[in-house]
């Protein structure tokens, strides 16, 4: 795992729960750390992807050592991603979203032994029903690599991450536990 760093993401609008759910309390802590901490038990480095208007508030929680600001000006996911490549560049990413409270040290597991034992792929992600799950995703250095001078030149002209995952070079793999998967849109 000591190539293997892995990224809360947070900086989505939450349109859908009408606040930041990376800041939504959950025991003593805030949704955001509490994923982190599934990976941290893990032994994964931990960094949190945010945008330039959540800085001051998230640095109220995670040291600013650990925050990572959108440094790219695409929409989406997408965003955060590249922009914690271009800090950590040599370093595969394992791609978490604020709100995975229900992922457990099994799926994070199989998703970075994957990585580890398979290298020939740039990208390895859970399939569902024909649906990728871009989150508990592993990207590769050498996937992200192309992804950004893509971005940097101006020739990348879809930003979903389905779309990028479903042209590139990506293992697949069948979803052990579905519960490892929910999502919150609404506050527990």
């Amino acid at each position: 795992m000591q190539n293997i760093l892995g990224v809360i993401l947070c900086g989505g609008q939450s349109k859908r729960m009408g606040s930041d759910k990376g800041l939504l309390p959950i025991g003593a802590t805030i949704w955001a750390k509490s994923v982190a901490g599934k990976l941290l038990a893990l032994q994964i480095p931990v960094v949190f992807s945010i945008n330039e208007t959540q800085r001051d508030v998230y640095c109220q929680y995670i040291s600013t050592n650990d925050l990572i600001i959108d440094s790219i000006t695409i929409p989406g996911p997408l965003c955060g991603l590249l922009s914690v490549h271009k800090k950590f560049p040599e370093q595969d990413l394992l791609l978490m979203a604020c709100d995975m409270l229900d992922v457990d040290a099994a799926t994070i597991k199989q998703i970075t032994q994957a990585c580890l034992n398979e290298p020939a792929y740039d990208f390895y992600v859970y399939e569902d029903a024909e649906f990728l799950q871009p989150f508990c995703g592993m990207y590769t250095v050498k996937g992200l690599s192309v992804i950004l001078a893509k971005a940097e030149s101006n020739k990348l002209t879809k930003f979903s991450m389905q779309h990028l995952l479903n042209g590139a070079n990506a293992k697949k793999m069948a979803i052990g536990n579905k519960a490892a998967f929910g999502n919150y849109n609404q506050k527990i």
